[in-house]
């Protein structure tokens, strides 16, 4: 360009900015279904866990699109990469090309400017076109390329084609997939796994740990989310989650229907019951998706320790609804009323707010390791971080250089946390009482850690009384 004489109008296109991505520590992983069909290797993306960064980073590894009822998966990628920015995600996807499909009969097309243009989801392996009509002659693979533009596929033929075209194939049915599917299973006799019991091979894979487990239009299901909740404190045997549940908003649509919902569910400290469902630029989400994100963003506030509540704060969406779409305004009033049951809710204050901070677990637990979402989400990220900071520690020497370096180097972690305000205060500690020399000869020691996590402040008083002498002053000025 710099020996080109210029005289005239000249465009150039800048990239498109996309929002900021911030790292946490550890994960959410997301469980449900994606438009792999858009995916460069579909098979590739098929129950296995699926690390991504970015929102480009999913569009290749698993597909996107904006049909979030469809496919599911697709909210907590909206979520995480466009409203707040955050990362990683885990996915894991159950929709399966090969079994979650349906054949489309034979359509003409006309072609124009040498292409033609599906309005599906199609499985472009089982694309088959034909010249004219469907007895026509086939049109092999080597002589056109597809490419999705959107939701639309366009296929451009490499040699001139001209009138139109008879096409068939095959196209992906996510509305096949069923809690089965995401449930998953684990055959012994080959040890591989499917849906939810891939939560297992997360940290193995991947070397990130479980920490935020969804399944955004599945947790409703009770089964699906008792399955969850049974694994989410024992993952890869030692770590814990957390996981979020939306209640079903096409069967609750009052706050009393949504609270005998909750009630009949089984759900407990390492759950967040979430009610009803949210509306982002113009799309309808699941409640969970939204505070999936939203936790992991307060994360990268906090060095990527996870000790906030997210009650409270401000969410950035267009609307609170049910699933049929009709709107919804809780005051703090009615807000406190689903609070009461264990329900984190929205409510409204010239803006739309998280409001709850119990988990699941409340009314019945007041324990405040189990009341309290921001108590148990410290208590959690600080027990998984112990066991990575202190795996190396495994297999040496018990001695009491090794003991002392334990102890003293994570107290020093423990009094940062305290300083920057993410805890009150915490020590770890050795006690020979604990450590008999039987089980010492059997290799086992043990350290006890005294935790004092932040719990909320959610309720506040003031009480206002008449002052009368303030008043006499007023009006009368001084002593008389």
């Amino acid at each position: 360009m710099a020996d080109r004489y210029m005289h005239g109008i000249y465009n150039g296109e800048a990239s498109t900015a996309m929002a900021e991505v911030r790292a946490t520590a550890a994960a959410q992983v997301v469980i449900g279904t994606a438009p792999v069909h858009f995916s460069a290797n579909p098979a590739d993306a098929v129950n296995k866990p699926v690390l991504c960064e970015s929102l480009a980073d999913c569009r290749e590894k698993l597909g996107y699109t904006t049909r979030f009822d469809k496919y599911t998966l697709c909210q907590a990628m909206y979520a995480s990469f466009e409203k707040y920015g955050v990362a990683p995600v885990v996915f894991i996807n159950v929709l399966d090309p090969e079994k979650h499909c349906t054949e489309v009969e034979s359509k003409d097309y006309p072609v124009n400017d040498n292409s033609i243009v599906i309005e599906d989801d199609v499985i472009v392996s089982t694309l088959e076109i034909k010249k004219g009509s469907s007895e026509g002659e086939t049109i092999t693979s080597d002589k056109y390329v597809t490419e999705w533009n959107g939701d639309k596929l366009t296929v451009n033929f490499t040699d001139e084609q001209t009138g139109t075209v008879a096409v068939t194939y095959k196209k992906s049915s996510p509305e096949k997939v069923t809690k089965e599917d995401i449930i998953g299973t684990w055959d012994k006799a080959t040890d591989s796994r499917t849906g939810a019991e891939l939560l297992k091979s997360v940290f193995p894979r991947l070397g990130v740990v479980p920490f935020i487990i969804t399944a955004p239009g599945w947790t409703t299901d009770d089964t699906v989310t008792a399955v969850l909740k049974e694994k989410a404190p024992s993952i890869n045997g030692c770590y814990k989650a957390m996981v979020i549940a939306d209640i079903d908003t096409t069967k609750a649509k009052t706050r009393e229907a949504a609270i005998e919902a909750k009630t009949e569910r089984a759900l407990d400290e390492n759950c967040i019951a979430v009610y009803p469902m949210l509306k982002c630029g113009g799309h309808m989400l699941s409640y969970s998706a939204i505070l999936s994100a939203l936790i992991m963003e307060q994360a990268t506030e906090t060095g990527g320790m996870t000790c906030q509540s997210p009650s409270n704060r401000t969410l950035d969406v267009d609307d609170v609804v049910l699933a049929d779409g009709t709107s919804v305004y809780y005051d703090q009033e009615d807000g406190n009323e689903l609070n009461a049951a264990g329900i984190v809710t929205v409510i409204s204050r010239n803006g739309w707010y998280v409001w709850g901070n119990n988990t699941a677990a409340y009314p019945k637990e007041t324990d405040p390791i189990k009341r309290w979402i921001m108590t148990r989400l410290s208590f959690l990220w600080i027990e998984n971080d112990f066991i990575n900071s202190n795996f190396s520690v495994v297999d040496s020497a018990i001695n009491p250089k090794m003991v002392e370096n334990c102890v003293t180097d994570y107290n020093i972690k423990l009094a940062s946390l305290a300083t920057a305000g993410y805890i009150a205060s915490a020590t770890v500690y050795f006690n020979a009482g604990d450590n008999p020399t039987e089980e010492i000869l059997k290799g086992h020691f043990k350290f006890r850690t005294r935790l004092a996590a932040n719990i909320p402040a959610e309720y506040i008083e003031n009480e206002f009384s008449f002052d009368m002498d303030a008043l006499r002053a007023a009006i009368i000025g001084g002593e008389q």
